[in-house]
């Protein structure tokens, strides 16, 4: 989790320069003791996202499995995905919290090691950096006094030491401080990039489906709802524009901070995500998000190329892509154990919650006459014309049940279909107030579920 202090920085082996010549789709990569062909598979899902590369969170530099999966990672990189970077992302507030506490000092060997490897992210001038005296610093530095109001006096202190700036709480909609005014809004962002461009300093901007996190002594929820198509469409809309993205989360592991707060994307591999409360609604076999991935993708390639939501596309020729999202509870839910714990107590913005079917779809520029159809529990609760580009939308009759969305092409007939996942309660099946949806992507009808599971 970002929390309202320093407690990420970002050493980017970019450049010594303070600029960046092309715009760049990173991920934030939670390292923990994951298995090697589990590593290898994931970077080959991301490279094919249009991904360029991982910001790997490391929060005890001592441990012995962050060498090794460094290892396992940079290595592949350079053999199988030469464009794949992989740079390392020190979370300050986890290693304070380590046994003993750990600073940027020591990381200092990690770095000196790994920043010469061919698959560290370099920039366009392609310069050798090490640890003591060259390096490319975009933190994350987004609860200091001063950051988010464009200070003169923030910038006289920091301006010499930052390449770029990265703002991580940005990515969702504030709850008592730090983060957007709303689902999807960039206006924080916008003011911390009015004071990278006058002062020629590069920004990451942070790209999040939601975060849900009832483990670790924290119970809280940003609503995610339609956040993550509006951010994307916001995101694109930006002028001048960022520079980067960074998307939060891919996540191999569930390890303490960001793994278990529900905005992953990418796999969560069994081995190294061992704590049992997060367990409980945040595992693949259960609430699976890689139905996004085919979003992200045609994302991914509009940044890159500076076109709007309108102009993105289906990846790889596809006909369409596209997913549904939900929780599996409905805001009238009362759990059994309401209240006797942190954990089983409702979290923090649950009354920002909503009962809705969620969706977006990615069209051909050329579509003409096709429609998505939305039903819950059986009865069909919205219809939509679909456009070429990004479509998205948002049903609040959300019912106990199966939930389906299918599109429809010109001649009403139904060419892929969103349905299966579990089955929205009107109870509390998980005995806490889940916020983690169910992400189900569109199939082929004959490959779709028609029954939801408990």
């Amino acid at each position: 989790m970002f929390f309202s202090f320093l407690l990420s920085a970002v050493a980017a082996a970019i450049s010594n320069l303070g600029t960046v010549k092309a715009k760049s789709v990173f991920a934030h990569y939670i390292v923990g003791k994951t298995e090697e062909g589990h590593t290898r598979k994931d970077i080959d899902d991301a490279a094919a996202l249009g991904v360029d590369g991982f910001a790997l969170n490391i929060g005890d530099p001592r441990l012995p499995f962050v060498r090794t999966s460094m290892n396992y990672m940079f290595d592949y990189a350079r053999d199988n995905h030469p464009n794949f970077k992989l740079f390392v992302s020190m979370d300050l507030f986890a290693a304070g919290n380590a046994s003993p506490k750990q600073s940027v000092s020591d990381y200092h060997d990690l770095l000196r090691d790994f920043m010469g490897h061919p698959a560290y992210q370099k920039g366009p001038n392609n310069f050798p950096f090490d640890w003591e005296n060259q390096i490319y610093l975009v933190p994350d530095f987004d609860g200091t006094a001063g950051y988010y109001e464009n200070n003169p006096a923030w910038w006289a202190y920091w301006g010499d030491v930052i390449g770029g700036l990265f703002s991580g709480e940005s990515s969702w909609p504030c709850i008592t401080e730090n983060g957007g005014q709303n689902a999807g809004d960039v206006s924080a962002d916008q003011k911390v990039m009015a004071g990278t461009a006058t002062h020629g300093k590069s920004y990451m901007i942070g790209l999040s489906p939601l975060q849900y996190k009832d483990a670790y002594d924290t119970n809280i929820y940003r609503v995610g709802e339609l956040k993550l198509p509006k951010r994307m469409e916001n995101i694109l809309r930006m002028s001048p524009a960022p520079d980067y993205v960074e998307i939060q989360t891919w996540a191999s592991s569930r390890f303490r901070n960001d793994g278990p707060e529900s905005h992953y994307i990418g796999t969560l591999w069994t081995e190294p995500n061992t704590d049992a409360q997060s367990a409980i609604y945040a595992t693949e076999l259960h609430a699976s998000h890689v139905g996004l991935q085919p979003i992200i993708a045609s994302f991914s390639a509009a940044f890159k190329a500076g076109l709007s939501a309108s102009s993105m596309t289906p990846p790889g020729g596809a006909s369409v892509v596209g997913a549904i999202w939900y929780k599996t509870i409905l805001q009238s839910a009362v759990c059994p154990n309401d209240g006797s714990s942190l954990y089983t107590q409702k979290p923090n913005g649950f009354d920002q919650g909503a009962d809705s079917l969620n969706w977006a779809i990615v069209m051909p520029l050329s579509t003409v006459g096709w429609t998505a159809v939305a039903y819950s529990d059986n009865a069909q609760i919205g219809r939509w014309s679909l456009s070429g580009g990004l479509n998205y939308g948002a049903v609040p009759d959300l019912r106990a049940g199966l939930q389906r969305l299918e599109v429809r092409d010109a001649s009403a007939q139904v060419v892929k279909v969103a349905a299966g996942g579990r089955c929205v309660s009107a109870g509390c099946p998980d005995l806490i107030y889940n916020m983690n949806p169910q992400v189900i992507g569109l199939n082929d009808p004959n490959n779709a579920l028609d029954v939801c599971s408990s």
